[in-house]
């Protein structure tokens, strides 16, 4: 079984964000007036919660009749996702926010090797194209296969849906394609999907159980670096 297909995740995997949403949650919850915010300790156990159920929490802080939930839950979700880009944005920007180590270089071997590359995030799609374009580049993004994200998908992650998506959209078999990851609800959807998958751990995730990973590592560098010929023989 050769090696048709790399998907990457975004957050966490390709440049340091987890932490980003969380940033941006609090800076939605002083917007509302609400005392709440959330340490990293907070947002790391609330990881593996896609953002629809961590809203059903905000939801209850503000006491607000029981039917108007989807509507505040939409309201809440988009503006969160502007702050997101935003403080992204702006750390891009000052060059506060490097990617994780050898993330380009290996994405870069990837794509020189002809081989399909592609981004499955959780976020919303608009958000993820325009992460990617401020760290990436416009002939980065445009190099890419598909990009499949949040709102592509019924069922987000540990649900296999969004890599089985672009495994569908690039016409390759989930055997075929391996995952980068770097949440442990990260691997569980590669996994279920029947997909190959190298974790190398975010921040908030170092606490997360991998078991099934095919390689777990610091980074794509250390403690050795993983090459595209290191990728192809975990699928073959």
């Amino acid at each position: 079984m050769p090696l048709e297909l790399v998907v990457s995740d975004l957050d966490g995997t390709i440049l340091e964000t987890e932490d980003y949403h969380r940033r941006a949650y609090n800076v939605l919850f002083g917007e509302l007036g609400l005392a709440q915010r959330w340490s990293k300790e907070d947002y790391s156990k609330r990881l593996a919660t896609m953002g629809g159920e961590k809203f059903r929490e905000v939801f209850r802080w503000l006491d607000r009749p029981a039917d108007e939930f989807e509507e505040t839950q939409k309201e809440l979700y988009a503006r969160k996702t502007k702050l997101y880009v935003s403080l992204i944005g702006a750390d891009l920007n000052q060059q506060k926010l490097p990617m994780r180590p050898g993330v380009k270089r290996l994405l870069g071997d990837v794509l020189s090797e002809g081989i399909p590359l592609a981004i499955g995030s959780a976020c919303v799609k608009w958000a993820a194209l325009e992460v990617l374009h401020a760290a990436m580049g416009e002939e980065f993004v445009s190099s890419l296969a598909t990009v499949c994200a949040g709102d592509d998908v019924n069922r987000k992650k540990p649900h296999p849906d969004i890599y089985l998506l672009a495994a569908e959209q690039c016409g390759e078999a989930p055997a075929n394609c391996l995952v980068l990851e770097d949440t442990a609800h990260g691997l569980q959807a590669a996994l279920k999907a029947g997909m190959t998958c190298v974790v190398t751990p975010s921040e908030l995730a170092l606490g997360d159980d991998f078991t099934g990973a095919h390689i777990l590592a610091e980074s794509l560098e250390v403690p050795a670096r993983i090459e595209v010929e290191t990728l192809k023989a975990l699928v073959d």
